[in-house]
């Protein structure tokens, strides 16, 4: 899927209600490189949207701060995955930033439970609820999964430290769900006051059954259940972008801790990563707002 589907619909903002968003996921699927733009901008080689899992104990429940991943968290978050990397992680670098951006996404709240078969069936409107949220992520931890077989466990476990999933306020169901229809609304994300991101959902290169059912597809049982929620990728403007001829060099250097000190070099001093003290703040139309401060 590289482009917009021919068969997208657009459902209306005023064609739904709105009600406070309440989120208390026991499984949050992540899909991510689902927008062409944002493809471009990491340097994406055309694999199509991917799909991991984010822990659920991300979510923020209170307050307004995110705290940014430590040196000594990132590397046990590693540890988990591979303990022979963090030690060879641990061992070279004295200093590790967490490389911390931010993502703005459209998410999905199932209403019921849906499977596989029926998201198959391309007469289906799956029943959900849309809302906005900040998917910030530690790039460092990211990195060092790149060209592994198990990489989405790195992409998982770079967005799952606590505070990292960030919910908007509102949640919309449409009135009258319409097949392979999305809500068209602009996200728009600010750091400080500056426009870092803005893209409209209609640019998604899939619609919500699609996305879901590549979800569910990810999902043992095949079974997505009600009060799951799913994140639907970001547009471009991240801070993290590597041209596609930089992501091919990467992957030539030897040995994962080589990349990441590649990383390290071209961002710690990267302006649009984020530090204490930068204030960002998502929003989403009719999705309602939200707002939090890195500490």
């Amino acid at each position: 899927m590289t482009a917009k589907p021919a068969t997208m619909r657009a459902l209306d903002p005023r064609d739904g209600t709105t009600r406070p968003l309440e989120l208390a996921p026991k499984r949050v699927h992540a899909l991510g490189l689902t927008y062409a733009a944002h493809i471009n901008e990491t340097g994406g080689d055309g694999e199509g949207l991917v799909v991991f899992d984010k822990d659920a104990a991300s979510l923020l429940r209170d307050g307004d701060a995110v705290q940014r991943p430590s040196r000594d968290t990132m590397l046990s978050a590693i540890a988990r995955l591979d303990p022979a990397l963090a030690s060879r992680v641990g061992q070279r670098f004295a200093m590790l930033p967490p490389l911390f951006d931010y993502e703005v996404e459209l998410g999905f709240l199932l209403l019921d439970d849906v499977h596989v078969a029926q998201l198959e069936r391309r007469d289906l409107a799956p029943p959900i609820g849309y809302f906005v949220a900040n998917d910030l992520t530690a790039r460092t931890v990211q990195v060092l999964g790149e060209g592994r077989a198990d990489r989405m466990r790195f992409w998982g476990a770079a967005k799952s430290f606590p505070g990292l999933l960030v919910a908007g306020t509102t949640l919309w169901v449409p009135d009258t769900p319409r097949v392979d229809a999305c809500l068209d609304v602009t996200l728009t994300l600010t750091v400080n006051g500056e426009t870092r991101q803005r893209g409209r959902t209609m640019d998604l290169v899939a619609t919500p059954r699609e996305l879901l059912l590549a979800a569910a597809r990810g999902v043992p049982s095949g079974v997505l259940e009600k009060g799951d929620a799913v994140l639907t990728g970001t547009p471009s403007g991240v801070a993290f972008t590597v041209a596609a001829w930089k992501r091919k060099l990467a992957s030539l250097l030897p040995g994962r801790t080589t990349r990441l000190a590649a990383a390290l070099r071209a961002h710690t001093s990267n302006a649009r990563m984020l530090g204490p003290g930068d204030v960002v703040e998502i929003d989403g139309g009719v999705l309602g707002r939200r707002r939090v401060t890195v500490v």
